[in-house]
């Protein structure tokens, strides 16, 4: 059956699923990170230049992941951190860690070079997003917007798309693929954002029917 979550409702899930059940976070992002990694490789080459922009939260986190995974096979990959590497979230800071220890080319945002992607991995934003993007972020997606990737693969939900209503927040990437964890989210189902989605997959990273079920209660 298939099963379409705010925000909000997939948070509890994920917390439900770490908290009662547990599973601990690293399992389930390592879990996400593979899944995404093998639809990356479905459609890129090892010789293909692979941005992973990534920001500081479980959604950047799993995005460092995705860049370690694919280093290790052989990618010509680069981690762009928008919010450097010292502040986020534990799950955060453990994967650049981890990815630091394995060679992963780890860059700033201000390194971003327009027309030198061929594939980006879009991990910059998930489904806790819920105010218009300015500032430092926008430029962000701006430059990355004119640096014009052939491919993109979001990570749960693209940058910039409301989980819950499908709303851009401002502004937002286009993905041509985008890698959902557990369950689809609304903001994929919804106009605009599902302009935005391209096509949507939906991985099973291990989350016990229990957690979903506890939603309808």
């Amino acid at each position: 059956m298939r099963y379409l979550v705010t925000g909000g409702q997939m948070k509890q899930v994920d917390r439900h699923t770490i908290e009662n059940i547990g599973i601990p976070s690293l399992v389930l992002m390592e879990r996400a990170a593979l899944a995404v990694t093998e639809e990356v490789m479905k459609h890129g080459q090892k010789t293909d230049r692979i941005w992973v922009l990534c920001g500081n939260g479980n959604n950047g986190a799993d995005g460092v992941a995705v860049a370690r995974m694919l280093h290790l096979k052989g990618y010509t990959v680069s981690a762009f951190l928008a919010a450097g590497r010292e502040k986020g979230s534990s799950e955060y800071l453990t994967q650049v860690s981890i990815a630091n220890h394995t060679g992963v080319n780890l860059a700033d945002v201000s390194d971003l070079i327009p027309g030198t992607c061929d594939i980006l991995v879009d991990a910059l934003f998930g489904v806790g997003l819920d105010r218009e993007i300015f500032g430092r972020y926008r430029e962000i997606l701006e430059t990355v917007l004119r640096c014009g990737p052939k491919f993109t693969v979001a990570l749960d939900i693209p940058s910039g798309i409301h989980s819950d209503t499908g709303q851009i927040m401002g502004i937002a990437l286009k993905a041509d693929v985008t890698v959902t964890f557990g369950y689809e989210k609304l903001g994929t189902m919804l106009y605009p954002g599902k302009d935005y989605g391209g096509k949507v997959l939906v991985a099973d990273i291990g989350f016990p029917g229990e957690s979903l079920e506890r939603l309808k209660t």
